[in-house]
């Protein structure tokens, strides 16, 4: 039986080594986001297992090997859950996983449990395996299920990161931007990928060397990832986990009851009395107004409406601005006039508050509306 070791089988070989030593740098490391370092380590070795499997049937060593037939099968629906929950654990340090994250490792479990027949097959028949009908079969079916798999989690993704550039928005940070565009080539990487991988399958193209295309594709994605490892490894990493807050309220004499009075008191004034157009307003002066201690009108804020002061009266202050730059009879006010008018104290705050509520600056929102009236 003549072996057949080609060129683009060491280069995907030299990938899964590089995908591997990766994985376990990535898993040693202490700085960072640790979550994201631990999700990135398992997408990398799975691809390094992958490219493996390839290896080993396309240059027939797998016929020396014969049990690792197929273990490598079950990982590829591992891929585009663990891209997501990387971008996820990237995007949102701090953030702790639940079990509704083990959902995702259904499709791969599903398929270990079907393949659990074929694992205890005999070496002769394992042999004799490739190019059945059977084979060609399994062949065909977990590929049809990997593309649609692939193509929802993608499909996914691309609407979380547009959502979390919205979020963003003007006022990220240079590390929050590089880690945004380390995240949009890694996920066109892997877009590439399905893609390329789908016309092989609509052609029924099972040549050797395009058996060992898409495997390489992926070993240059491991090479990027470990070159960015190298030159920039706080932006691999991500952000770091914010470190465990103290409990700030722990003395707090707010009970309850009394909670759920000062929040409704709260939310009327500010909907009847609009003290947030005042552009001075401080937490101090607002608690004085609803006759609240400011240390419980911090904690309801923080704790029952999930915001900072500033996001809160800034919210109030956005849709305001929203109600007034649709005003027809406010048409000719400049942006600077309305901010002004509800509570901002330069258009430059004002421009970064209303990108980062409504994705948009408050020209572009005018002009939008005016563009669907005139249209």
């Amino acid at each position: 039986m003549e072996l057949s070791v080609k060129v683009l089988a060491i280069l995907n070989l030299l990938g899964a080594a590089q995908g591997a030593l990766l994985a376990l740098a990535l898993l040693t490391a202490r700085r960072g986001n640790r979550a994201a370092n631990r999700l990135l380590a398992a997408f990398v070795a799975t691809i390094s297992i992958l490219v493996i499997g390839a290896i080993l049937f396309t240059t027939k060593y797998i016929f020396i090997f014969p049990h690792l037939s197929r273990l490598h099968h079950p990982f590829i629906y591992l891929v585009a859950p663990l891209l997501f929950l990387y971008i996820r654990a990237l995007t949102s340090p701090g953030k702790k996983s639940d079990k509704t994250d083990l959902l995702h490792l259904i499709p791969f479990v599903l398929c270990a449990i079907y393949l659990v027949p074929y694992y205890l097959q005999s070496a002769a028949y394992k042999i004799a395996n490739p190019g059945s009908a059977d084979y060609e079969s399994w062949y065909y079916t977990r590929h049809a299920i990997l593309f649609v798999q692939g193509a929802g989690y993608l499909v996914f993704t691309v609407r979380y990161l547009a959502t979390y550039a919205r979020k963003v928005g003007g006022q990220s940070s240079p590390a929050e931007r590089a880690v945004l565009l380390q995240i949009r080539a890694l996920v066109i990487a892997v877009l590439i990928l399905l893609a390329g991988g789908m016309v092989r399958y609509l052609l029924r193209d099972r040549s050797t060397e395009t058996n060992l295309l898409l495997p390489l594709g992926a070993s240059i994605m491991v090479y990027v990832v470990a070159w960015l490892a190298l030159r920039n490894p706080e932006v691999l990493a991500g952000l770091p986990e914010p470190p465990p807050q103290p409990k700030k309220y722990e003395r707090s004499t707010l009970t309850p009851e009394r909670a759920d009075e000062y929040i409704k008191r709260l939310l009327e004034v500010m909907d009847g009395e609009k003290p947030f157009t005042d552009g001075e307003l401080t937490l101090q002066k607002l608690a004085g107004r609803l006759a609240i201690p400011a240390q419980h009108l911090s904690q309801i804020i923080n704790e029952r409406l999930g915001q900072s002061f500033s996001d809160f009266i800034n919210s109030y202050r956005i849709e305001e601005a929203k109600r007034r730059l649709l005003d027809p009879a406010r048409r000719h006010y400049s942006v600077l006039a309305i901010a002004e008018e509800v509570g901002f104290n330069s258009k430059s705050t004002f421009n970064a508050a209303f990108k980062k509520h409504t994705g948009r600056t408050p020209s572009e929102f005018r002009d939008a509306s005016n563009f669907v009236e005139s249209g």
